[in-house]
């Protein structure tokens, strides 16, 4: 099983990776399974189970210009406390723990979109077009695997 996974809140720029799985249902992709979460923590291995080909996508906060879309070494997650969002800490626990439980997929990548600081309103067109961008790749990438 193939599952995307967007990471966020309801809170402005951090519905980027919802954004992503709103975009990704646009496309008809079927045999996917898209899913949005709220800060699910270490929760979200209760998602893991199952899966063969993990997607993440979360806000992330660095030095890269508004809407960069960035590929995440899962491995290093733990170690990048600048550069991920305040879920990518959760996120290393819960896949250490998924690895530690055996029920990590085999293939797990993970993507952020760069955001400016918090802002409580809707997304700002840059980090929409980074979504935009994401999804457009996603799809062709996961139309091309679930053939």
């Amino acid at each position: 099983m193939i599952r995307v996974i967007g990471l966020g809140s309801p809170f402005g720029d951090d519905r980027a990776g919802w954004g992503v799985i709103d975009l990704l249902r646009s496309h008809g992709l079927s045999g996917i399974d898209l899913i949005a979460l709220d800060r699910p923590g270490h929760s979200l291995i209760h998602w893991l189970p199952d899966v063969d080909w993990l997607i993440l996508v979360d806000a992330v906060s660095s030095d890269a210009p508004l809407g960069s879309v960035m590929r995440l070494d899962p491995e290093s997650l733990d170690e990048a406390r600048s550069g991920i969002s305040s879920h990518g800490l959760q996120i290393a626990g819960a896949l250490q723990l998924a690895s530690t439980l055996d029920c990590l997929p085999s293939r797990v990548d993970i993507y952020g979109i760069q955001v400016g600081r918090p802002d409580m309103q809707a997304l700002r067109d840059e980090v929409a077009g980074g979504a935009a961008a994401l999804a457009d790749s996603l799809a062709r990438a996961l139309s091309r695997a679930n053939l």
